[in-house]
């Protein structure tokens, strides 16, 4: 059983007021990245954001902010390392590199009364009555990492780089799509309807989510990512997270209930190996960026918030 009080209240780690460096980067390299670009890099599976040495894949947003800084920096490899994991293997930048910001998040102990820090260590060894007096705060913790490109002497070091073989049969992801939506529907009670109109909605009102027959759309993937869509969607019912459902009487909240929804659609379609629909994402929040400027920093920031609530919504009913 869990002992440790967690605090529910979102935290990066950053001072109030302090600028969002990894938001403002992912911004930055959308504002940067040119619509004749894109075709260059249309095929994720081919430039999929990986740690050089590992070969481990990056999850999550990070692979959104590493895939546009190799976009516009016109790399046509995706593998990153740190600089210390770099100048370890004997590698050597090229002047001038810049690197690209990525974001982990962790958890801090703090003791309840005196406010100290207690290392994770240190908390791993307490009983369940130490523990009672400890809270858990997450926390964001940004690195930097190079690409392989601005490595000068890459062919010299050794990346001992895994080679995974990244071709999923269409099978296994639809088989795995379908277990996730079949236990949604039965531990969540999602009311899932088809039709053979054209148009996905969610509906409030009735809490149902009407979806095309799979047979109208053009591949399993489109059908994936708009099913995913709107079931983050769905989450945000006043009976689950309570997000600003308004609809398109409240331009603004809609607007950002769409973006909660496309990059929600995104994660999960990156968990589950779907990647065609992935630059169809990022032109989205390319689109929603440009036409919101007024505070977007702090707007995206709480829209990866709320659809990381989503997801883990979902998850907690497998």
């Amino acid at each position: 059983m869990q002992n440790i009080t967690e605090n529910k209240k979102f935290s990066t780690g950053k001072k109030e007021g302090k600028t969002d460096l990894f938001i403002e980067r992912i911004l930055e390299n959308l504002d940067k990245v040119n619509a004749k670009d894109w075709e260059m890099y249309s095929d994720l599976s081919a430039v999929y954001p990986s740690n050089l040495f590992t070969g481990t894949p990056y999850q999550g947003y990070n692979v959104l902010a590493l895939y546009l800084d190799t976009m516009v920096k016109k790399f046509s490899s995706a593998r990153y390392a740190t600089f210390n994991c770099i100048v370890k293997a004997g590698g050597r930048l090229k002047k001038g590199s810049k690197g690209c910001l990525i974001e982990f998040f962790t958890y801090v102990f703090k003791d309840k009364e005196s406010g100290k820090l207690i290392s994770a260590e240190v908390v791993e060894k307490m009983n369940d009555d130490e523990k009672r007096n400890v809270i858990k705060i997450p926390c964001a913790r940004n690195y930097v990492v190079f690409n392989s490109e601005q490595i000068e002497n890459l062919e010299e070091i050794k990346t001992s780089l895994i080679i995974e073989d990244q071709e999923k049969s269409e099978i296994s992801e639809i088989e795995k799509c379908e277990k996730f939506v079949h236990l949604i529907i039965k531990n969540g009670n999602l009311n899932l309807r088809y039709s053979i109109h054209e148009i996905a909605f969610y509906s409030p009102g009735s809490d149902f989510v009407m979806l095309p027959k799979k047979q109208y759309f053009i591949s399993a993937s489109k059908y994936y990512s708009t099913l995913f869509h709107e079931i983050l969607h769905w989450t945000g019912h006043e009976t689950r997270l309570n997000r600003n459902l308004k609809g398109h009487d409240d331009k603004t909240s809609y607007s950002f209930e769409e973006l909660i929804a496309e990059m929600g659609s995104m994660l999960l379609c990156l968990q589950f190996g779907i990647s065609e629909e992935f630059l169809n994402s990022v032109r989205y929040l390319k689109s929603w960026s440009g036409s919101n400027r007024e505070d977007r920093a702090a707007k995206i920031r709480n829209a990866f918030v709320e659809s990381k609530r989503g997801k883990k919504f979902l998850e907690n009913l497998q």
